[in-house]
């Protein structure tokens, strides 16, 4: 934490929890964060459009997806 400044970015791949304690420290420091759901979502998205050729729903899939890691 010590070396967390606010002009930084941090992102954590890990999205069980979506605030780990390393997201907590970086916003506690005032930096950007990125937890690992939107990186998760984020892939999806990618591969959806990759194999369907198709735009997916962006906003749908990133509720899905709280909706499952919320049970």
């Amino acid at each position: 934490p010590a070396l967390l400044r606010p002009s930084m970015w941090v992102a954590d791949i890990v999205y069980l929890p979506l605030e780990t304690e390393l997201i907590r420290a970086a916003k506690a420091a005032g930096c950007t964060t990125l937890h690992g759901g939107n990186m998760a979502v984020g892939q999806a998205v990618d591969t959806f459009r990759l194999i369907t050729g198709t735009e997916p729903d962006v906003a749908r899939m990133m509720q899905h997806f709280q909706k499952l890691i919320a049970r």
